[in-house]
């Protein structure tokens, strides 16, 4: 996590009257106090999947989703965001895909359009190498290789 997004970033100073979309139970969400809704574990900032970033207000102890509010034009990806559905690993694999997703949604126009699919994630593996010319590569489903071979393979994906 970025240190600065992890320590700078707490309270909402005014609520965003003209971005923010707040459930119908809040009656005027311009009363209450607002925090950016965090992770516990990790403090990242919680995102839907469209990326756009969550507050919730700061007097209520529990955070469900019928006091919360999603933001229409903040957004946050990579190792600051947490997706509420599905936590994702910390990987540029995964920032990548976020990036692009996102920026084509931002070009298009159509990240708030609620009839579009949300981001998903499109796992391609992952390879590492051991030493003694020794790796381990696995791919999305439970396939794994070890050993000479995939070193191999990983040399081959680095040369090509």
């Amino acid at each position: 996590m970025n240190p600065f997004v992890q320590k700078a970033l707490s309270d909402v100073h005014t609520y965003p009257i003209s971005s923010a979309v707040h459930p119908s139970s809040i009656p005027s969400p311009s009363s209450e106090k607002w925090q950016l809704k965090r992770h516990p574990k990790t403090g990242g900032l919680m995102v839907d999947d469209r990326f756009r970033v969550k507050l919730h207000p700061s007097s209520s102890s529990t955070q469900s989703p019928e006091n919360e509010a999603t933001m229409r034009d903040v957004f946050a990806i990579g190792d600051v965001a947490v997706m509420e559905q599905k936590q994702l690993p910390a990987t540029a694999q995964v920032a990548s895909q976020e990036a692009k997703w996102l920026g084509k949604r931002l070009n298009k126009g159509d990240v708030d359009e609620e009839g579009k699919e949300g981001f998903a994630f499109r796992n391609l593996g992952v390879m590492t190498y051991v030493g003694n010319m020794k790796a381990i590569m696995q791919t999305d489903g439970n396939a794994e290789i070890k050993g000479y071979i995939s070193f191999f393979d990983i040399l081959l994906f680095v040369l090509w």
